[in-house]
């Protein structure tokens, strides 16, 4: 579970800081540094899959004008602290990451990495141990085997000091990334895990109405293309799951009996099928029930692997009358066992969902050059609820 995420110049974000529980909801006014939050949860979660460059590609949508304007910084850093389990140890990792994004079109286009540090307490490590230590591409990293045979040998070492090994490797990626020997690093290895499972999600009823497929994927992209295939799988492999999703589903479409797939190798179309045997395929589905049916797989089915990842969804409101969206939380399990959420919402109506989960409501608002990232007083709007819901508190800036 993600405990804290920093962040300093990216975009709008300066030195900023949030908090999440389990379920969040981030507000503001068009253009206050919402999605830049996004952004830069998701560069993190992307670097440990990919190079540096296609994450700025993918992620910030270009390498240039990653770094706030109004700051004279080159850098920018990025901050994590996550409560993950490894068999039977509650363990807290810390992660952090500085890279150099390129300041202008002339010259070298590339994004280095400066540093990235990975350490671990809890479990065997009775004190706060780097697991791994990368400054400019001169590496070092604690093999745990030799931890632990040491620890064996010796049960009252406890950590700080280990058996690190050194190597060098490119600035085009992180060292997390690169990690595959799961037998010498096990516990990095599962950080890399949790963290390359965050999802972003910005649902597209255009490309929801796609046909991609994407054999042996349970996870839904985050657009939304392959709803088809992950949905045809779920009905091959994990049928009581995907009788779950029907039933959910007939909440906004009452007649829905079945959905069937047609497909090939490389594509798979979806149809809606009610009682009588009359058929739509999903291109001529509405947009509200294909967002609907996105965010109910999501939130409610998509497989986790037990590493309760992070999803984040933009705006659910849209498209959905809100009597659904309520039915749709209220659906989801807030226990530990389950992603934590962070949403981002305009829709008044959505907000006030949000009135029993105070604590995970932000506010940010963005001056010239930067964004503010706070919370709420929650017994000051615990107070205001009688006279006025969460989202006419937002409206009228009470929070």
């Amino acid at each position: 579970m993600l405990k804290e995420f920093r962040v300093d110049n990216y975009k709008s974000l300066i030195n900023g800081v949030f908090r999440p529980q389990g379920m969040n909801l981030l507000l503001g006014m068009n253009n206050c540094g919402k999605t830049s939050l996004c952004q830069a949860l998701q560069f993190v979660s992307g670097s440990a899959l990919a190079p540096l460059d296609r994450c700025a590609d993918t992620v910030a949508r270009g390498r240039f004008g990653m770094t706030n304007f109004a700051l004279d910084k080159a850098t920018i850093d990025f901050f994590v602290r996550v409560h993950v389990p490894y068999l039977e140890e509650a363990l807290t990792f810390e992660y952090e990451l500085t890279i150099s994004p390129p300041q202008s079109s002339i010259g070298e286009a590339a994004v280095r990495l400066n540093r990235e540090a990975l350490s671990v307490t809890g479990g065997v490590f009775t004190e706060k141990t780097i697991l791994l230590e990368n400054v400019a591409g001169r590496i070092r990293f604690l093999d745990e085997r030799e931890f632990m045979h040491a620890r064996r040998s010796a049960p009252e070492y406890g950590g700080g000091l280990g058996p690190y090994r050194e190597t060098s490797a490119p600035t085009d990626a992180t060292m997390v990334q690169r990690l595959y020997d799961e037998e010498s690093s096990p516990r990095a290895a599962r950080f890399k895990r949790y963290l390359a499972g965050w999802c972003y999600y910005d649902l597209s009823p255009a490309s929801m109405r796609g046909a991609v497929y994407k054999p042996g994927s349970f996870v839904l992209d985050s657009s939304g293309e392959n709803l088809a295939s992950v949905l045809f799988m779920l009905k091959s492999a994990r049928e009581r799951d995907y009788r779950r999703l029907l039933e959910v589903i007939r909440a906004i479409e009452p007649s829905l009996d079945m959905i069937n797939f047609m497909g090939s190798e490389k594509n798979v179309f979806m149809y809606f099928e009610d009682s009588g045997g009359n058929s739509v395929p999903a291109v001529n589905a509405s947009n509200g029930t294909l967002r609907f049916l996105a965010m109910a797989y999501i939130l409610l089915i998509q497989p986790t692997n037990n590493l309760l990842p992070l999803y984040m969804i933009e705006e659910p409101e849209n498209g959905i009358h809100v009597s659904f969206l309520k039915t749709l939380i209220e659906m989801v399990d807030p226990s530990p066992g389950r992603p934590q959420l962070v949403f981002t919402s305009h829709a008044p109506y959505f907000m006030d969902l949000f009135d029993s989960c105070l604590d995970g409501v932000f506010v940010l608002r963005r001056d010239e050059a930067h964004t503010s990232i706070t919370q709420p007083d929650i017994e000051a709007a615990k107070a205001q609820l009688e006279n006025f819901p969460l989202g006419e508190q937002h409206f009228r800036e009470m929070l």
